[in-house]
């Protein structure tokens, strides 16, 4: 089974969006695919509510504590969904760790992990339980900044789980073309990042806001969308780079 955890401290770089399509595009590409939700405001649970069958099958063993949302294609829910999260309360690491052992020995082929905004407690369990990390980046002034925090975050999350957090890549999103600034930031992080900058990159899309009020994503909603072209073709990167 491979493993992705979603990360970024900086809140707002369409982390969440990323995870979502990430998962849903493996399992439309045929892999099995079990999506965490590590942040306690459950983003990506809610992003995720239309896509939930009407006939949803009785789970057995790892699955019981999953939601299906299609073929091949299941979901943890965030605990906050239905109510607050008091903010001193953590992870249960050793369940979850379990969990991710069942559905490995169940035949799971990805482990998709959504990470709060943050890293706290929350964060740093989904950097334990995953392999690789994903960055998702905002083309935007203060990018570069951000990044560097967070490779030292990733530094010291492998020191602290030898064999986890190591970087898969890092992907630009909310990307304007027409924006003289993002256009530079671009190439400002391909030229510092180099082979750990991913190809694919995620411009803005009103359909996202779109898809998310249906409880979709876009290759359920709009498949013809600039933002599922693109994420098209980081699922097929992420294919290629973890094969």
């Amino acid at each position: 089974m491979r493993s992705i955890a979603l990360a970024n401290q900086k809140g707002g770089v369409g982390k969440t969006t990323t995870a979502i399509h990430l998962a849903h595009g493996l399992a439309l590409a045929g892999d099995s695919v079990a999506l965490l939700d590590l942040d306690p405001q459950g983003n990506a649970t809610l992003a995720l509510q239309g896509m939930i069958p009407d006939d949803e099958p009785d789970a057995e063993g790892a699955f019981e504590a999953l939601q299906n949302l299609g073929s091949n294609f299941w979901m943890l829910p965030s605990p906050g969904v239905h109510r607050n999260i008091d903010r001193r309360t953590v992870p249960d690491v050793k369940k979850l760790a379990t969990l991710v052992e069942g559905l490995r020995g169940a035949g799971i082929d990805w482990l998709v992990v959504d990470c709060p905004p943050r890293m706290d407690a929350w964060g740093y369990a989904g950097l334990e339980l995953c392999e690789h990390v994903l960055l998702p980046v905002q083309a935007e002034f203060f990018a570069m900044h951000g990044l560097s925090q967070m490779m030292q975050t990733l530094a010291s999350a492998r020191k602290q789980f030898p064999g986890r957090g190591n970087l898969l890549g890092v992907v630009a999103t909310l990307v304007d073309g027409r924006e003289e600034i993002a256009r530079e930031v671009l190439d400002d992080l391909r030229e510092n990042l180099a082979d750990k900058m991913m190809r694919s990159v995620i411009l803005r899309d009103l359909s996202f806001v779109e898809a998310a009020s249906h409880g979709k994503t876009l290759f359920d909603y709009r498949i013809d969308s600039k933002g599922a072209l693109c994420y098209g073709s980081l699922v097929r990167e992420v294919l290629d780079g973890c094969a």
